[in-house]
């Protein structure tokens, strides 16, 4: 009978080891945590003795498939109202890429700007290093804090909520949907 003994444990032991297995697997997915946030594919600052024409970056960012939108200009069209800031320029392309050009009100000599893509990130080394060239080489100006951030695909969800509440700036702009549309804003990271 004593013969049994250890073969048996192991075998409870075994049979409770695929029984775990079986009940809970152990993958890459099932501990996957949605991101509550997402950052720009790049991000920089730009300082300028002063800021420079505000046609330059429209035409920079049409030339490069942007659709524009100055949301400054917008006004009380938008919600929120953004006609407190100096500068607030948003761009959208076909590839669902959103380019931003923003200065506030209180800072009369930087540039913020940033470029996302729809996660998970597929740098564009050709635009990223266009947008940092424009900067300094048209625009004349210094870029510092320059950040390049690699969202994953879970934070796709929130990319899409961003984007159309930037389609609907454009709707809004041209007078084609309710300020409703776009009150709630996702969390966004600009790291």
């Amino acid at each position: 009978m004593k013969k049994w003994i250890v073969p048996g444990i192991i075998t409870i032991f075994f049979a409770i080891f695929l029984v775990l297995i079986i009940l809970r697997p152990d993958t890459p997915d099932a501990d996957v945590v949605k991101p509550s946030s997402f950052g720009a594919d790049l991000s920089f600052q730009s300082t300028c003795g002063k800021i420079s024409s505000q046609q330059a970056i429209e035409q920079f960012m049409t030339a490069k498939g942007f659709r524009i939108l100055d949301k400054v200009k917008a006004g009380t069209k938008l919600t929120p109202d953004f006609s407190w800031m100096k500068m607030d320029v948003v761009g959208i392309d076909s590839a669902r890429r959103q380019m931003e050009f923003k200065v506030f009100a209180d800072d009369t000599e930087t540039y913020k700007v940033s470029l996302y893509s729809e996660p998970p990130t597929q740098h564009d080394k050709g635009l990223e290093d266009a947008l940092l060239g424009f900067t300094e080489k048209t625009l004349g100006c210094k870029n510092s804090q320059v950040a390049h951030v690699d969202n994953p695909a879970g934070a796709k969800d929130l990319y899409d909520k961003s984007f159309s509440m930037t389609e609907g700036w454009f709707d809004q702009a041209a007078g084609k949907a309710s300020a409703a549309s776009t009150a709630s804003a996702p969390v966004v990271s600009t790291k």
